[in-house]
């Protein structure tokens, strides 16, 4: 059956209005929300929020000051706590993290905005991981998570979660991570230096 040159039109309309208009946050629920290997939860959270959701005790992080953003409390599960998870709000993703097995854990981190920081500068962090500095496979997730998702707002806290293969080390740096630089341990919530070729 041969349509005319109208019908692209109007389906290019439908995928735009589904895009930037009116149904952009629907659309965007149903093509995006799926359980991912990075996400972000729990505004204004603090360290009972973070221990209540891993389902144990967190680690206050003893080295975990970033240029713009502070690593409160650390601390790493197999599985998350049903009820809690189901209770809370994951703001990048919206169904939170890839559900439990045997070779993975559960990396999480209370980050916060230091004490007299400008609430109106977005501070970029990135997690990386790898098995060693120089993996190929390494995973590399880079956010904001000092703001609002929904609205831009900025934020006093959050808890950053990430999935990674059991073992592997997790680094967080505000903005690119270079050889030598700053960078907070996620598993320990201690200071570490980014090693070279990673």
């Amino acid at each position: 059956m041969k349509r005319s040159p109208g019908w692209l039109l109007a389906l290019a309309a439908v995928l735009l209005t589904g895009c930037i208009g009116p149904f952009a946050d629907t659309f965007d629920e149903a093509v995006q929300d799926t359980p991912a290997d990075y996400d972000e939860c729990c505004i204004d959270a603090d360290r009972t929020l973070l221990g209540r959701l891993a389902g144990t005790g967190a680690t206050v992080a003893s080295g975990g000051g970033l240029a713009g953003v502070r690593v409160d409390a650390v601390v790493t599960t197999r599985r998350f706590d049903d009820a809690v998870e189901k209770d809370v709000s994951w703001g990048k993703d919206g169904d939170g993290l890839i559900a439990p097995d045997d070779t993975h854990d559960y990396v999480l981190a209370l980050v916060a905005r230091p004490a007299g920081a400008d609430p109106k500068v977005w501070i970029t962090t990135v997690v990386t991981v790898f098995a060693e500095p120089g993996d190929a496979g390494r995973a590399v997730y880079e956010s904001s998570p000092l703001v609002d998702p929904q609205n831009g707002d900025p934020v006093r806290s959050m808890i950053i979660a990430v999935r990674v293969p059991e073992g592997h080390t997790v680094l967080l740096t505000a903005g690119d991570p270079r050889p030598g630089g700053p960078a907070v341990d996620l598993r320990t919530g201690r200071a570490a230096k980014f090693p070279a070729g990673a």
